[in-house]
């Protein structure tokens, strides 16, 4: 399966490129430039292709880069990877706080993150954090689970702005796979490419989509997801549990593909290590979330879903700041495939959100579904398991949020990003059997 042809194989590289720029492009400088129907589709498509051209490129492969033999990795290479590393970081930001100076944390504007600082106050300070938080006019029920906002704990006790602890813990993800890059043997002029690739996703952010940056804290699960994609790759078992925390505990949007991924990794690795891989996820959530919180209180998960149900119901009305009859705002920015389901005159709105729900649930069993068939189908012909898993994660996630009925545009983030984990997979220059 693997494209032998050196022009194929650019070609395909070109692909990449391409669809990954349309994807960033629809989500800051072409954001809703098909309008609101046909950019979620072009989005989806190219989230598509870009996984369909990185499973020809390196979904067969054994190792996509091979390692540097380790007694001659020169240390220049970690100079200028990290130094790559620091530059870009720091540069991304002095930009970020332009950004964070912008746009001020105020319930009045978004009340992401004045609920999370209820929730980490709450629990620093010994209270109850699962109970209502009440703000100027209206009232919110505590649904994220902990690692979506317990990691605040870090800027409540250094007493800086919470934007920054999402924007560490993306910079923690990118520095593994840097340090992973710097001891493959690749050119000097691809390692300094890679080591910019991250932060060029997020200027383009702040430079054109700077309020998804300044009123949501994204990039925290966008971490997280990196996090897990590398664990994938490694064979630690304890690692891979923790990436799995991580996510199911935050933004739990795998949800569909992790059971199957469990599924392979007990095919191919014996039910011996997806035991143990299981037995420290549920270590891990039971220390973090059911003993903490959940025995105390078992209506807060219950309780917490049918809250994010109405929610969801609230942003299928026309805002209170809109013009009477308006399309609902979120629902008409270009985002996800809301807006098919919102045009269907013959049912009432609660129907076409029930309707949307429906097909979501759907279209996420049904990749999964596909995941599965692709490996026992590609198995034999030489498939790379973990590359394709992680490959299979950024598709799933395409459809999950492409079909998404809440369609907040920051949470599109979560799919691009993981296209970094591809890119520092993909050879520039590869080596071809003859």
């Amino acid at each position: 399966m693997n494209p032998q042809n050196p022009r194929l194989y650019y070609f395909l590289l070109a692909v990449l490129a391409m669809s990954t720029l349309v994807e960033i492009g629809l989500q800051t400088f072409w954001q809703n430039k098909y309008g609101a129907y046909i950019s979620p589709v072009v989005w989806m498509g190219a989230g598509v292709v870009s996984c369909l051209a990185a499973l020809w490129m390196i979904g067969f492969r054994t190792s996509p880069i091979p390692a540097w033999p380790k007694p001659s990795l020169p240390i220049s290479r970690y100079a200028l990877a990290m130094g790559l590393f620091l530059s870009g970081a720091i540069f991304c930001a002095l930009r970020l706080q332009d950004v964070f100076s912008e746009f001020e944390v105020a319930a009045k504007n978004s009340d992401i993150i004045p609920s999370l600082q209820l929730y980490v106050q709450r629990w620093l300070g010994g209270e109850k954090v699962y109970q209502p938080m009440v703000f100027d006019g209206w009232t919110v029920l505590p649904t994220y689970f902990p690692l979506l906002w317990m990691p605040y704990a870090f800027s409540e006790i250094l007493q800086i702005d919470y934007r920054w602890t999402a924007y560490v813990v993306f910079l923690i993800a990118i520095l593994l796979y840097q340090i992973w890059l710097v001891r493959r043997d690749v050119p000097w002029w691809e390692l300094v490419i890679k080591s910019l690739i991250p932060f060029l996703f997020i200027y383009y952010f702040v430079q054109y989509a700077r309020g998804t940056l300044g009123f949501a804290v994204e990039l925290l699960p966008v971490g997280f997801y990196l996090i897990l994609s590398f664990s994938i790759l490694r064979k630690n078992k304890l690692f891979l549990a923790l990436g799995i925390v991580l996510c199911l505990l935050s933004r739990y949007a795998f949800t569909f593909w992790l059971p199957v991924f469990l599924l392979v990794y007990w095919i191919e690795n014996g039910f011996k290590n997806v035991l143990r891989v299981g037995l420290y996820s549920l270590v891990g959530v039971l220390l973090v979330y059911v003993l903490p919180f959940l025995v105390k209180d078992p209506t807060i998960l219950t309780n917490g879903l049918k809250y994010y149900g109405k929610t969801a119901e609230g942003q299928w009305e026309t805002q209170y700041w809109q013009e009477p009859g308006d399309v609902p705002h979120h629902l008409n920015k270009g985002f996800g495939m809301a807006m098919y389901f919102y045009d269907d005159i013959e049912l009432t709105v609660p129907d076409r959100l029930k309707r949307n729900r429906k097909y979501h649930l759907a279209v996420c069993g049904f990749v999964a579904v596909l995941l599965l068939g692709g490996y026992f189908l590609f198995r034999s012909r030489g498939l790379n398991v973990p590359i394709y898993f992680l490959i299979g994660l950024k598709l799933y996630l395409v459809f999950f949020y492409g079909f998404f009925y809440v369609p907040f545009s920051y949470l599109y983030k979560l799919p691009l990003f993981l296209s970094l984990a591809i890119w520092y997979l993909i050879p520039f220059r590869p080596r071809f059997s003859h």
